[in-house]
């Protein structure tokens, strides 16, 4: 059994490991220990966790990955992509906290991987630990940490490496996010003008930070331009609504988060009646489940969002 794997699974399915000691009727002492390393797990508990956290064929293969890095084949480094994706889109449910020890040993197990792969299959797993660099750096965006920031450029680096504009994109959208929080409304600015500028960025990336840049340039004091950057990233947004979006940005489908990112520009120019009219069109298209995610803050005011909420 896998630490890394049951740790991960564990913070997909939201569950801190008193919870899961709980339903497993084990001691949560017990648990721990073997969650922490010091202590081996008997079979009887494997398999107990096997079956709470429905771990399958997929988890042992990126399993096997990790402890055979040079015999690297395509289903192991789909089962590592899979793995990434089950904890992002946990994220949008259970937030940072839960995720982030799983993240941090995660990124380590892939890097040692990366570095001993071999063969034809080593770029497709660079780009999953680009991906997986670019998460743990949006973690630590939420925590406020600055540790984002070694985090994201170790991602961006990776991903010059195998040159994935979106990858490039991402690590360097979460930076800009690092920045706005830091409320560096200059640098964020720059930042999100710099993902606009990636070369083989993809088009809803573009016009998602393209609002963004707007936003922050507005609220860095140069509203002019601020009005230029939203007018043409709202032309954008159009056209990027019909086009899927790299699945590393898979948030970006749809015209939802355009219309939210384009809102939060016009609140920052003081374009109250058109915030007001894109936030709620965004809200109205964003899943449900997304509307209690920790980042909606980041775009809605808890106050705004229930005065904004569909219903």
């Amino acid at each position: 059994m896998d630490v890394g794997n049951v740790r991960a699974a564990l913070a997909r399915k939201g569950l801190s490991a008193a919870e899961a000691a709980r339903r497993m009727r084990y001691d949560p002492a017990y648990l721990s220990r073997v969650l922490n390393g010091r202590q081996a797990p008997s079979p009887a508990l494997q398999r107990s966790l096997a079956a709470l956290l429905g771990l399958d064929e997929d988890d042992e293969r990126a399993a096997y990955a990790m402890r055979h890095p040079t015999r690297l084949d395509r289903a192991a480094v789909d089962a590592l992509a899979g793995a990434l994706a089950a904890q992002r889109r946990a994220d949008d449910v259970v937030g940072p906290v839960p995720l982030l020890p799983a993240a941090e040993t995660h990124r380590t197990v892939l890097l040692g991987l990366l570095r001993d792969a071999r063969g034809p299959e080593r770029d497709a797993l660079a780009e999953v630990v680009a991906e997986h660099c670019a998460f743990l750096g949006w973690l630590h965006v939420q925590m406020r940490s600055g540790r984002a920031v070694a985090v994201l450029h170790e991602g961006e680096r990776i991903a010059r490496e195998v040159g994935s504009g979106p990858l490039i994109a991402q690590s360097r959208n979460f930076l800009a996010c690092h920045w706005r929080t830091r409320g560096d409304h200059r640098r964020a600015a720059e930042h999100f003008d710099a993902v606009t500028r990636t070369e083989g960025v993809h088009l809803t990336q573009r016009a998602a930070n393209m609002a963004r840049a707007a936003e922050q340039t507005a609220k860095a004091g140069d509203k002019a331009a601020a009005r230029t950057l939203l007018r043409a990233a709202e032309r954008l947004g159009e056209r990027a609504a019909n086009q899927d979006p790299p699945e590393a940005a898979y948030w970006l489908r749809g015209q939802a988060f355009q219309l939210l990112n384009q809102g939060i520009a016009h609140a920052a120019l003081g374009d109250e009646i058109a915030a007001r009219r894109h936030i709620a069109a965004g809200l109205a298209g964003i899943p449900a489940e997304h509307l209690a995610a920790p980042w909606i803050s980041d775009y809605v005011s808890p106050a705004r969002l229930r005065e904004l909420s569909p219903g």
